[in-house]
């Protein structure tokens, strides 16, 4: 909240003062209640789940204890003395893995006296020759696990005599002298290998059924039904902790059996909303819970409700603070806001005068029935009027005779769908002057609405100079196609007869001409022939874009070794495919015309006495790519670009022929198909080729 200077809260009343400070202690009472009854509601959620944590674990041990107790009746009852394959039939009926999540397995432990032992191991050892007791002692009784199942995870459990430590033979005898089920103290089960802390559970069996006194139990006791758990699995069996609210720790005296209250728990509370320890006893254990709330019941049972109450009441405490000296000053704040905007809207005003009167075009604000509104001085220059002679005329005025009787037409549709659009571009619009003059014209048209008046924006631009620059453009192409066209057919007659009478010439002189006329009159002939290749392949990039030729089906492979076979090459020279070849539909004569010159170009340009030229072809969706590579002299980096330019050749002329246009006819014809070619070579180990040919649909799709 600003600040507000005395006179301004000096303007609030004595009874606006009571209504606030009647609301505040409103506020603060309703707080408090609300606050108290959260925190009641938040102990008593803990008592109960606490309650029921404990309810659940003591539940679990005794459904693990009615699993031993039948174990020792069935032992007792009906399977007297069970054997390995009876005992594990009868563990498979428990399924313990589904039914009893936590336990570790279930055994039996047999009591053996020490003249009894040795027909004892000679018994078990008929079924498992490997059974043996371990670990050694200095005990005169023996308590060995002659049962467990399952067996994977407690292999190491098989013959391990109770004897050997104190913990595991004392909750064993006080079990068979009590005739109750026992659980040991803390220790660390053999099959455990993160060495955790765990305990054992006792059952004792008896030969008679009526057993009551201690000398009764000791004579006629024969062993236990045991299971032995690892703690940790014990609770992850009986309690998800991401289910869970409350995280707790679990010891037996000074030993910790389980602990969930460690920093590095997620769940963990540094500074717990509640906490409580009991104890009780667990099977002649004493097991000491520590219990306290993790942060997910913080934040299941964090409730904004008292939080909301205050800050809704101090909200509404200031506001009507705020609505008491606002209503003092808005007369004085809407007289300002007043001044602020018309300030406002006289700039923007002048900005968007500014844009018209600056705009190079003209610029002709309408109504819907096309009266002339606002015009901008560009449009007085464009149509000759002043201002004032064009403002309040209808636009129709602006427009030549032969077009105003369906220009409304096209105003009303316009009108009707208002969107952005062009005129001038494809069609003939004109301008008409005040002197009768008439221009072309490219015209924007754009709605907008004042109110919820549409008016109709039109920006006028003179395209007399564009039209005459495109016109000229035309006949300038038109009249050099036409050059090159005649030019290369006039010139070759003449050219025809100077190599035929050269020919006489050569043949009359045969017998008695020097050698030195000889070379000349050859030379003569040399020149002249590639001056006709030159005036032909002139005429043929003349005649590319005028006609592609007919469409057919082409197999390329076949179309390669024709125009290879056609160029007569030496033997030294061969044509290999490294790739399948595609038959594509295309315009024949533009390809061949291609794939001739990079053949030609590759077998005239080869030095090597065994050449050999590779193609190869992939197909794309769009279009196939050809690559031609050859093992001749390579063309250097710097004349990558320089090749594809008009009469360009890297050697002399008289060196090789050729006109140095056939990689230009290739650039244009690959350029007119929306083709491309590009080419790779280290100026030492040959060219490569390649350009791309789109596909017939899309040829004709361009």
């Amino acid at each position: 909240m600003s600040e507000k200077s005395p006179k301004e809260i000096a303007l609030i009343h004595w009874h606006h003062w009571l209504v606030i400070i009647a609301s505040l202690l409103l506020t603060i009472t309703a707080w408090k209640i609300s606050d108290n009854q959260i925190q009641e509601k938040r102990a008593e959620l803990f008592n109960i789940q606490s309650k029921q944590l404990l309810a659940q674990i003591s539940e679990r041990m005794s459904h693990y204890a009615v699993v031993l107790k039948s174990g020792a009746a069935a032992i007792q009852s009906i399977m007297q003395n069970p054997k390995l394959d009876e005992w594990t039939k009868y563990s498979k009926i428990l399924n313990l893995d589904e039914m009893y999540p936590g336990i570790n397995g279930v055994g039996v432990i047999y009591y053996i006296q020490p003249e009894k032992l040795d027909k004892f191991l000679k018994y078990q050892q008929q079924f498992r020759p490997d059974f043996k007791l371990h670990p050694t002692h200095n005990n005169k009784e023996y308590w060995p696990i002659t049962y467990i199942e399952p067996v994977t995870n407690n292999e190491q459990a098989i013959g391990l005599d109770m004897a050997f430590e104190h913990n595991r033979l004392t909750a064993a005898k006080k079990s068979r002298d009590t005739g109750t089920i026992q659980i040991t103290a803390p220790i660390i089960l053999v099959q455990d290998s993160k060495k955790t802390p765990g305990f054992l559970q006792y059952v004792p069996f008896y030969r008679d059924h009526d057993i009551e006194t201690l000398e009764q139990r000791q004579q006629h006791f024969v062993g236990h039904v045991y299971a032995p758990f690892i703690m940790y699995k014990l609770i992850e069996g009986t309690l998800e902790q991401s289910s869970r609210q409350l995280i707790f720790s679990i010891s037996d005296g000074k030993d910790i059996l389980y602990n969930e209250l460690k920093s590095d728990n997620n769940n963990y509370d540094k500074t717990p909303l509640y906490q409580k320890e009991t104890t009780f006893d667990m099977y002649g254990r004493p097991w000491t819970f520590n219990i306290q709330t993790a942060n997910s019941f913080r934040d299941s049972t964090t409730s904004n409700q008292p939080l909301i109450i205050l800050a809704s009441g101090l909200v509404i405490n200031t506001m009507l603070l705020f609505l008491f000296i606002t209503l003092t000053r808005s007369q004085q704040h809407a007289i300002s806001m007043a001044k602020r905007i018309t300030k406002e809207l006289s700039i923007k005003e002048e900005y968007y005068r500014n844009i018209t009167e600056s705009a190079p075009c003209g610029i002709i604000i309408t109504d819907k029935n096309g009266d002339i509104e606002t015009v901008n001085p560009q449009t007085c220059v464009l149509f000759g009027y002043t201002e004032k002679e064009i403002v309040g005329k209808n636009v129709d005025s602006l427009i030549p005779m032969r077009f105003q009787n369906n220009h409304s037409k096209h105003r009303d549709n316009f009108n009707k769908d208002p969107s952005h659009r062009r005129m001038g571009l494809g069609i003939d619009v004109f301008g008409l002057t005040k002197s009768g003059d008439e221009f072309p014209a490219e015209i924007g048209l754009a709605q907008f609405y004042t109110g919820k008046t549409p008016k109709t924006l039109a920006t006028i631009i003179n395209m007399t100079e564009h039209v005459q620059v495109t016109e000229e453009l035309k006949r300038s192409n038109k009249e050099l196609n036409d050059f090159a066209y005649v030019a290369s057919h006039d010139l070759k007659a003449p050219l025809r007869g100077i190599m035929q009478l050269s020919a006489w010439i050569e043949e009359d002189i045969a017998d008695y001409a020097k050698d030195e006329t000889k070379a000349n009159l050859a030379l003569l002939m040399n020149r002249t022939s590639r001056l006709e290749k030159l005036l032909e392949d002139l005429l043929d990039y003349s005649r590319i874009g005028r006609k592609t030729g007919d469409v057919q089906l082409i197999d390329t492979q076949e179309l390669f070794m024709n125009v290879f076979d056609l160029q007569d090459p030496s033997n030294r020279i061969k044509l290999v495919f490294e790739s399948i070849m595609p038959t594509i539909d295309t315009a024949i004569s533009p390809f061949e015309t291609i794939i001739r010159n990079l053949v030609g170009n590759a077998i005239k340009h080869n030095d090597k006495p065994d050449g050999v030229i590779s193609v190869s072809a992939k197909e794309f969706p769009k279009f196939y790519l050809f690559s031609i590579k050859d093992n001749g002299p390579g063309i250097p980096e710097r004349y990558h670009e320089q090749i594809f330019d008009l009469f360009k050749t890297l050697k002399p002329r008289d060196e090789v022929e050729g006109s140095g246009m056939g990689l230009s006819i290739i650039k244009k014809l690959l350029d007119y198909h929306k083709g491309s070619i590009t080419v790779e070579s280290d100026g030492v180990n040959g060219a490569c080729f390649t350009f791309n040919w789109p596909k017939q649909s899309f040829m004709e799709e361009e």
